[in-house]
């Protein structure tokens, strides 16, 4: 989204500034803190998505295929003939998360949450009884 429209010197790029403008806008919100913040309230829930091909693979068949975005709102796979709109198409895809290519699913633990994978669920460390000092 942030990509630069400046263009090459055959082909300049049209409405830079703006683009510019854009640009910054989308890069002060600070995405990157709300997934950090969000994975340390929800540890295991929160999975990073790959978004490339998310709204050219089939939510159906798992089929990627150009062809198959017939215009912005329209989704019909070549394959197995599935239609659908574009957008509700690929957030069934983000939501499955899937992306731009095909990798195991984690499935869900016993108590129906998926067990963190780095950090526990407790926020702060806890002190023992033994650990507190008497004075």
């Amino acid at each position: 989204m942030t990509r630069s429209a400046r263009g090459s010197t055959e082909q300049p790029g049209r409405q830079v500034r703006q683009k510019a403008g854009l640009n910054r806008a989308i890069l002060a919100q600070g995405w990157g803190l709300l997934r950090r913040r969000t994975g340390h309230k929800a540890p295991g829930r929160v999975e990073d998505v790959p978004a490339p091909y998310t709204s050219l693979r089939c939510s159906a068949c798992g089929w990627i295929d150009k062809n198959s975005r017939k215009s912005q709102a329209e989704f019909v796979c070549s394959f197995c003939g599935f239609t659908c709109n574009a957008d509700t198409n690929a957030a069934i895809n983000v939501a499955a998360g899937q992306g731009g290519f095909p990798r195991p699913r984690r499935t869900a633990g016993a108590g129906g949450t998926t067990p963190p994978e780095q950090r526990s669920n407790v926020r702060e460390p806890q002190p023992s009884q033994g650990e507190i000092p008497l004075i």
